[in-house]
């Protein structure tokens, strides 16, 4: 009962209502505690009578019958129960057209096609798994149900962890807009970036594979808000910058799983919302991401396109950041190409502009230093087979990495071993790959454990060494043996 209304967007209020004005004889007397107790039912609360779930049915414009289970049904007199069996409403629902292989009805598991709140796509088990989610998150009844239908809208229950960032005010502001009964202003925006925020940096905590629903959720209804209102030109803006970050770090998640065809779809998403906004620091960033993505998967000249256009909108921005960000994808796409000059200049400036105060810099680029330009620099000198410079680069990444970057400590430690293993040290490799293994095993990143992978079959010449034998055990016993081998 919970779910179908929640699904149709009606607080208990408006159904009480519902129900008591559709009483012909002015009789009905139903009040919002009793209906709560009858949705808690059969766990707990009251038994719902049969015609009030008839006028549920209704109002819901599904079947009585969908409202209980056959378990619950079976307490019910006969006559009552016929009376919730011949109970159908469906054709009432004028929201689902009808087609030739679907019913006219109101379905729980297709909850994106329910009105008239638009949600994420979730089935009626996942529904239910958030629906007890928000029950452990929140006694108070109504806060649950507002939480609710705001992490259903949001990407599920993980969208919940997300949610505790907002003040109880943001709450009702941001579900009062997403489901069109209030209009977007600036605290709206300010709820939307503040979230943005938050996702961008819950990344190292959470990792791809469970934060990546969350941020698609952001992101389409961010998108639907912004096909569907109309508002200020400032404000307007200022959520198409944020759908446009969304869709970035969307790409960079679907990337960091591997998924490239998904990555690219939604880098290109963002950057078409970039060149709409007409801002040179976002059309800038999503384009290194883009030469990123291309590099990681050996496509040097199509890096390199990306640098090369992304550096004239580089030349537009303000940010210092985003130039070192540009170099560094320069200095990699030349390494890959094998020039080895070319490389190390932009390698050079890279650094040099990643010490940057970050207190004049965009929010979404507080992650760039020179530690992690040093990282990326690594497997760029190995490539280049410059072992001197790739252990230098690499013990500087290692240095400067701050304790939050879990999953780039990880990166860092594996590319060590890379260079180590140029250097033929094979014992201080295997360390540097075991200390990997454990976070790649508390992590989602399918690209940190390819990285993983990747570096111990390098080792393969050394799999008789004692070292190496101790990381296969430890490869085997976090479970990641058979994606090494």
């Amino acid at each position: 009962m919970r779910l179908y209304r929640l699904a149709h967007g009606r607080t208990a209020r408006d159904v009480v209502a519902m129900v008591n004005d559709a009483d012909p004889a002015g009789t009905a007397s139903l009040r919002e505690a009793r209906l709560y107790d009858f949705e808690a039912w059969p766990g707990a609360g009251r038994r719902p009578p049969a015609r009030l779930l008839v006028a549920l049915a209704r109002i819901y414009q599904t079947t009585a019958r969908s409202l209980v289970s056959g378990d619950d049904l079976a307490s019910y007199r006969g006559a009552d129960r016929d009376l919730i069996d011949g109970a159908d409403f469906r054709a009432m629902d004028v929201n689902r057209p009808p087609s030739p292989d679907r019913e006219h009805r109101v379905s729980m598991e297709e909850v994106a096609e329910v009105r008239p709140v638009d949600k994420t796509t979730l089935d009626a088990s996942a529904c239910l798994r958030l629906l007890r989610a928000t029950g452990v998150e929140e006694a108070d009844v109504k806060r649950r149900e507002l939480l609710f239908e705001l992490a259903l809208m949001l990407g599920g229950a993980r969208a919940l962890d997300l949610l505790r960032v907002l003040t109880p005010g943001e709450e009702e502001r941001l579900a009062g807009v997403l489901r069109a009964t209030w209009r977007v202003d600036e605290a709206t925006v300010r709820t939307f970036e503040k979230l943005t925020m938050h996702a961008r940096q819950a990344d190292d905590m959470y990792g791809p594979e469970t934060l990546l629903p969350v941020v698609n959720g952001h992101r389409a209804a961010l998108a639907r808000l912004l096909a569907r209102e109309s508002m200020p030109p400032g404000l307007h803006d200022r959520l198409l910058g944020a759908y446009a970050q969304l869709s970035q770090l969307s790409g960079y998640l679907a990337y960091d799983l591997l998924d490239y065809a998904a990555a690219e779809q939604a880098l290109h998403g963002g950057l078409r919302a970039a060149l709409d906004l007409g801002d040179p620091t976002l059309i800038g960033y999503l384009h290194c991401w883009l030469g990123n993505v291309a590099a990681y998967q050996n496509r040097s000249t199509t890096a390199l396109d990306h640098a090369f256009a992304a550096r004239s909108w580089v030349a537009r921005s303000p940010s210092r950041l985003l130039r070192a960000m540009n170099d560094s994808l320069l200095s990699t796409a030349h390494a890959a190409a094998g020039d080895v000059s070319a490389s190390t200049r932009a390698h050079d400036n890279a650094v040099a502009l990643a010490n940057t105060p970050k207190d004049t810099e965009p929010a979404f680029l507080y992650w760039i230093s020179p530690s992690m330009v040093e990282r990326k620099a690594t497997t760029s000198l190995v490539q280049l087979k410059q072992r001197g410079p790739a252990l230098a680069a690499a013990q500087r990444s290692i240095v400067g990495l701050r304790p939050g970057f879990k999953r780039d400590r990880g990166f860092a430690l594996v590319w060590y071993a890379d260079a180590l293993i140029l250097a033929r040290e094979i014992p201080e490799a295997a360390a540097k790959l075991t200390e990997a293994t454990d976070i790649a095993s508390q992590h989602s990143s399918a690209r940190l454990t390819d990285q993983l992978t990747k570096a111990r079959a390098a080792l393969e010449p050394w799999a008789g060494n004692t070292y190496v034998r101790q990381l296969d055990e430890t490869l085997r016993a976090r479970g990641l043996w058979r994606r090494g081998r």
